[in-house]
């Protein structure tokens, strides 16, 4: 095994590697590791799975996941606290690039749900800014820290509940901006390397960053728009849930791991709490100045609420149903209403299934049976070469 010579700080975590990783910030803290990055041989497939793993392909199981880049190296992430590499003839950056990539497994298996954002600390309190790539999470947190605010997190904003909020966990103080990004900035950042040769998005410093963890006061949903001017909505508590799963990175490795209790209980807690907007911007030209203009008004607007109420920023709690039985399972309504992308709730209806027939006074039908459209198309899938399938146990 290899020395671990190198000392870092990300997500609330202390981590000692052999490998030199220059998105993290380096940290002076000398007590015991909560992660170590090690070299050293990685096997290539994990025990119980079957075939070895492929050129760009993963397997998982709960507590364990098997990455193989051909040409880089082979990883292996083990119950959230461990990473070992066996470099394949990569040199030391791309196997540090491609494990930045891949820290968000060890985050799930930690029960912290990684969602694709960026976090500042403004004077309210904790902004998520969420989107897709290219949306401009990155180029707006970046204009939001000239104004005087902090960087929480770039790109991946880990959340997780404590005393029953939702907080966000300080990442690093680092952003990845591209090139014209950084000439619309009106400060002179310092860039730190390239994030992958022959691309032009690099490391940036930020002028001022977050090294606590802070309670989530507002969540703005970026989304590009071929309309002129800047539109803002508000986000249901319903459509909050689906867009928050929507936007968590890796799901089916999550799913693999078998981390979605954890990430349910998180992200409905969030779409109950934390007030949410869906700003729409145009596509082109990229209005940056306008729209940092805009979020912070908006924020503003969600302090002076909370203000005459004399309380934090919360959304308003629904209305009182009608008294209904109560059941030991969760009913119907309560299953159907949680429905999300890339969340299937057959386990769920197989309770209340259960519990119905148990009591004899209601029937559910029983589920469609697929057509032969749906089986053959599930045989063509299954028969793919070289695809790894859903684990035994996930």
């Amino acid at each position: 095994m290899s020395e671990l010579a190198y000392c870092y700080g990300a997500y609330g975590l202390r981590i000692r590697s052999a490998l030199a990783l220059p998105f993290f910030d380096p940290s002076l803290n000398a007590g015991a590791a909560d992660v170590s990055v090690r070299l050293g041989a990685v096997p290539r497939t994990l025990p119980g799975v079957g075939r070895p793993v492929r050129n760009g392909m993963w397997q998982a199981r709960p507590g364990a996941f098997l990455l193989q880049m051909e040409g880089v190296a082979r990883y292996l992430i083990a119950d959230g606290r461990e990473v070992c590499i066996e470099p394949l003839g990569g040199d030391h950056a791309d196997i540090a690039s491609f494990l930045a990539g891949f820290w968000i497994v060890l985050l799930q298996q930690r029960g912290v749900v990684p969602l694709h954002a960026a976090a500042v600390r403004t004077a309210a309190g904790a902004v998520l800014l969420i989107g897709r790539s290219g949306d401009g999470k990155s180029s707006l947190a970046a204009a939001l820290l000239e104004r005087g605010d902090a960087l929480l997190a770039d790109d991946v904003c880990g959340l997780e509940l404590h005393d029953g909020r939702v907080t966000a966990l300080p990442s690093f103080a680092s952003l990845r901006l591209w090139k014209p990004t950084l000439a619309q900035m009106r400060t002179s950042l310092k860039v730190r390397s390239r994030v992958r040769p022959g691309v032009e998005k690099f490391w940036v410093e930020a002028s001022s960053a977050c090294t606590e963890a802070l309670p989530v006061y507002a969540a703005i949903v970026l989304k590009p728009s071929h309309h002129a001017g800047i539109r803002t909505a508000p986000v249901s508590q319903s459509d909050a849930f689906g867009l928050l799963c929507e936007h968590t990175h890796r799901k089916r490795v999550l799913r693999a791991m078998g981390q979605r209790p954890a990430h349910f209980r998180v992200v409905a807690a969030m779409a109950r709490q934390v007030p949410m907007l869906r700003v729409r911007r145009p596509h082109q030209p990229f209005l940056l100045e306008e729209l940092a203009d805009h979020v912070e008004a908006r924020v503003a607007e969600i302090g002076a609420a909370s203000a005459k109420t004399g309380t934090a920023p919360r959304r308003k709690p629904p209305a009182a149903a009608a008294p209904a039985r109560t059941l030991s399972a969760p009913s119907i309504a309560e299953t159907t209403r949680i429905r999300a992308p890339g969340f299937r709730l057959d386990r769920q209806l197989a309770q209340v299934r259960q519990h119905l027939a148990a009591d004899g006074d209601h029937q559910l039908p029983a589920r469609r049976r697929p057509t032969g459209f749906h089986q053959r198309a599930r045989r063509r899938v299954a028969a793919r070469p070289g695809r790894v399938r859903r684990l035994p146990g996930a």
